[in-house]
């Protein structure tokens, strides 16, 4: 089941890097918000998406309770919006400014004023592709990092005695001490035993792969600070991370969601709340993974 789930999302991912209007033949658009327009820009922004033959982006009202993917506010600081002042410190990185000129809040994206169409698509084609330039090599690279998890745990498990390994390291990324606690007791059923090391925090994780070198890392999506996405593309920065097995962790079960994970750098995923049997087969896949590339 997983096997089928992550090559359909690989297919989905690469495609849409190389396709932007590919989304749209699987119902999946990115839902682009915008709040301060003038009436007669946020007319003028409503027909530039009408108009324009994108596939990939809707145009949606503003609504905290549910945050669109990307947000474009009119004006050069962030502070003279009080909607956003609620917002979650990792939302912040979806937002794209609207001004004349380098807008006064620094860190943000922009997208400079007068509103003209291509400026607009390209604008949010930048935020959302930044892996497009990837090429054929690397795409090759990571249907490989793939296909690897998704061989038959028996073709995996007949290592020579001499190669057993004493434990598995592993990190566990998530701000909620039950799901800490559940994986953890999830892990300790592994028939090798496990050193589990635990994270509230992507930056707290950063800091804990600098130091140790673990087998394999479980990544929360939602979590104060950085999210998942952003913690699991700088652990890909790092090269003894390259191939470090990462199983991000989401309540969510939106396409987008696993493809946003996947263009991060993240191996596979698990739906959360745990179900014992569909973890223990991911694990028993991964750590046979990961015994056949150290032994290699």
């Amino acid at each position: 089941m997983f096997a089928n789930r992550d090559a359909r999302l690989r297919q989905i991912s690469l495609r849409m890097l190389m396709y932007p209007g590919y989304l749209q033949g699987y119902g999946i658009s990115m839902q682009i918000g915008s709040i301060g327009f003038p009436e007669d820009q946020q007319v003028k922004l409503e027909k530039i998406f009408k108009l324009s033959k994108q596939t990939r982006y809707t145009l949606v009202k503003f609504d905290p309770a549910d945050l669109p993917d990307l947000l474009l506010v009119f004006g050069r600081d962030i502070a003279s919006h009080e909607a956003l002042g609620e917002l979650p410190v990792t939302y912040h990185s979806r937002i794209i400014l609207v001004c004349r000129g380098k807008p006064d809040s620094k860190g943000y994206a922009h997208l400079g004023y007068p509103l003209v169409s291509s400026r607009v698509l390209r604008t949010l084609d930048n935020m959302t592709h930044e892996n497009e330039e990837m090429d054929i090599v690397e795409e090759a690279e990571q249907e490989n990092r793939f296909s690897k998890y998704e061989a038959p745990v028996e073709a995996e498990s007949d290592l020579p005695p001499d190669s057993e390994r004493s434990c598995y390291k592993v990190l566990v990324v998530d701000d909620n001490e039950v799901m800490q606690q559940a994986l953890n007791a999830e892990l300790l059923q592994m028939e090798t035993p496990v050193e589990v090391h635990f994270s509230s925090t992507g930056e707290d994780a950063l800091k804990q792969v600098d130091e140790t070198l673990f087998d394999f890392v479980f990544l929360d999506v939602v979590m104060p600070g950085i999210d998942g996405f952003e913690a699991c593309t700088e652990m890909r920065n790092r090269p003894d991370m390259k191939k470090t097995p990462i199983i991000m962790l989401t309540s969510k079960t939106s396409p987008m969601d696993e493809v946003k994970g996947i263009m991060a750098g993240c191996s596979t995923y698990l739906t959360k709340p745990i179900v014992h049997e569909e973890f223990q087969k991911v694990i028993s896949r991964v750590a046979n993974w990961v015994d056949e590339f150290q032994n290699a």
